[in-house]
């Protein structure tokens, strides 16, 4: 297995620019692992794979959610040796979020631990939480507002707490161990969940669940089970994870945010957490436009809490297609065009994006077209 996984590696290498990487290869259920380096020629058109260290052992938790491989000092040691030799290259493959980081070591050791971005298959620990609020969000439609406690155990209510820093992450959460999780957006700031104690969140409930593949039984899916619960109900809940919507620390100019049904989740966050340079000098005379996609008024959530976020500054289009006048971004594209809109720092401006793909495909295009530069529109996955 592990020839065939180099050599799926020396296939990517030859079709890549990318001059070195290190690999990791191992499985959760295995008791060693092989830290390797890879080195690419690309006028050679020719890989070689080199062991900088000896298999070392990995300690599986209890609950064999968070693997952990220990090698000595005098390893990392030529580990570093080994990458620096190589201009310190560091390729990163992965889906999402995957990456290799290095945590706070015992005395006389250093430790690694895998993480992964939120997958299925990833190492994810959960954690119990309560449910304390289940309410229709919207008059029509089926989403839900739902909060949760966080644990009682001090130091798991920390962690989790600590881990949200960013507008625009993310948990996974179950009813039972065996679900496959849901992938929900925390929907209030870092700083509320911090006041609060919880995490709010908006949750769509599907119509259908799913045929279970051996039985062939209906089976109700996660977001159903969660939207159907009731208060008090035990769930279980990840750490936040993702990039979250990565704002600039400074040079904010207008603030554009785009959102269709439940992804207001995210940017609700955002405008509730504000920005770090928010006081009444920098934000008097910063415009906050919210381009906000729904069916209809009755299927509209979280609409009065919007108005009072950023002090009330804050100009939000609803955009129903209801009333056949387009989406979210066909409205962003009118006021654009016909001068009603007009960016006065297009190189400041941010842009913030969550929901379907045809809308954030086709307002970056707009949003491009006018000046904003590619890597101010922000997007939270």
């Amino acid at each position: 297995k592990h020839s065939f996984l180099l050599r799926l590696l020396q296939f990517f290498f030859f079709n890549s620019s990318s001059s070195n990487m290190l690999v990791v290869v191992g499985r959760r259920t295995t008791t060693t692992t092989t830290m390797m380096l890879v080195n690419h020629h690309p006028s050679k058109k020719s890989s070689s794979f080199r062991r900088i260290t000896p298999p070392f052992t990995q300690v599986v938790s209890k609950n064999r959610r968070q693997n952990r491989a220990l090698f000595s000092s005098k390893e990392k040691e030529e580990t570093e040796t080994a990458l620096a030799a190589n201009n310190n290259g560091l390729a990163q493959i992965g889906s999402r979020q995957n990456f290799l980081r290095v945590s706070k070591p015992r005395r006389g050791e250093s430790s690694i631990v895998f993480s992964g971005g939120g997958g299925w298959n990833d190492d994810v620990a959960f954690r119990e939480c309560v449910i304390t609020r289940n309410t229709k969000a919207t008059e029509k439609g089926e989403l839900f507002q739902l909060a949760v406690s966080l644990p009682k155990n001090d130091i798991e209510e920390s962690m989790m707490l600590k881990k949200f820093s960013i507008p625009g992450q993310f948990v996974q959460m179950k009813t039972v161990e065996t679900d496959k999780p849901a992938f929900i957006a925390i929907a209030n700031g870092p700083t509320n969940a911090r006041a609060t104690r919880r995490f709010e969140f908006l949750v769509k409930r599907p119509k259908e669940g799913y045929r279970d593949a051996t039985t062939g039984e209906e089976m109700a899916s996660t977001a159903q089970k969660l939207c159907d619960a009731e208060v008090s109900t035990k769930v279980l809940v990840s750490e936040p994870m993702g990039k979250g919507f990565r704002v600039p620390s400074s040079e904010i100019g207008e603030v554009l945010c785009f959102a269709t049904g439940s992804g207001i989740s995210p940017v609700k966050s955002l405008l509730e957490e504000g920005f770090f340079d928010d006081d009444e000098n920098t934000t008097k005379g910063r415009e906050t436009h919210v381009f906000y996609g729904t069916r209809d008024k009755e299927h509209t959530a979280f609409a009065e809490e919007l108005k009072n976020t950023l002090g009330g500054r804050v100009n939000i289009i609803h955009a129903y297609s209801a009333d056949g006048n387009g989406y979210a971004q066909d409205y962003f594209k009118r006021m654009v065009d016909s001068g009603e809109l007009t960016l006065k720092d297009p190189k400041k401006t941010i842009a913030v994006l969550c929901g379907q793909k045809e809308m954030t495909e086709q307002t970056i295009e707009v949003l491009e077209k006018v000046g904003v530069p590619r890597e101010r529109i922000l997007m939270n996955f």
